[in-house]
């Protein structure tokens, strides 16, 4: 097929509207120093974020309705924001998640699979607590590769289908269900990443663009801000 006709396959539905941001976190800590690192979100932090949008009124939505949102237009609540997480780290597990249960807060988490379970720096999450979130429903569990790739654009072919195939396979050989969603890597990707997103049978990936996902060129390169321009993407969403 071609690339031009693929790609307006990948179109958000014609009768999207709205302006929905999605934010993506990384590691949650329980108090910030001079360890700390920049993409790390203390407790507080996280805390406070969350209790701003909701005297903002804002609705959280989980990834599954921003997909059907934006192929399908089906319609969001008003003021809907969405929230990821990156990386699958242990501090999640600890102090994000009694806070996400606390406030009822739905998540994903985008994990690279062959760092399940290491303890060397930031440590990751074990399978046991990868399925413990699943099975809970709160936190949805998606593919963010299988050894997070500083740039996707850099690698052959094969690496790529590797990275992207062999992630998926793991997550639904553990989870025992599909797993629809990619995140890019530090968000790099082209046509190229895109396209190996879809044959290998995600429905969306997810980069990080700084603008609302309504703003998206297709399904394969859906925006998400970092946390830490929460109130930017409020912003760019007409909301004050």
């Amino acid at each position: 097929m071609p690339l031009g006709i693929l790609i307006a396959a990948w179109s958000l539905a014609k009768n999207v509207s709205g302006l929905t941001p999605i934010l993506t976190f990384h590691d949650v800590i329980s108090n910030r120093d001079e360890s700390s690192l920049w993409f790390d979100c203390s407790t507080s932090e996280l805390e406070t974020q969350i209790r701003w949008f909701k005297v903002k009124g804002a609705h959280f939505v989980t990834l599954k309705q921003i997909y059907l949102h934006l192929a399908e237009g089906k319609p969001l609540p008003s003021k809907s924001i969405a929230i990821t997480f990156a990386d699958g780290y242990e501090g999640f597990y600890k102090f994000g998640v009694p806070i996400l249960r606390r406030e009822k807060v739905p998540v994903t988490m985008f994990v690279h699979t062959d760092y399940v379970g290491d303890q060397h720096g930031h440590p990751k999450m074990t399978w046991p607590q990868l399925k413990e979130l699943d099975r809970e429903g709160l936190v949805e569990i998606c593919s963010q590769t299988r050894t997070h790739p500083a740039d996707l654009r850099t690698l052959s072919a094969d690496s790529l289908r590797s990275e992207m195939i062999g992630s998926k396979q793991v997550l639904e050989q553990n989870l025992g269900h599909a797993v629809p969603f990619l995140a890019y890597p530090n968000g790099k990707f082209d046509l190229r990443v895109a396209k190996s997103a879809r044959d290998s049978g995600y429905l969306a990936a997810f980069t990080e663009q700084l603008t609302p996902s309504e703003r998206s060129p297709n399904l394969f390169m859906i925006s998400r801000y970092v946390h830490t321009r929460y109130r930017q993407a409020w912003r760019d969403a007409g909301r004050r």
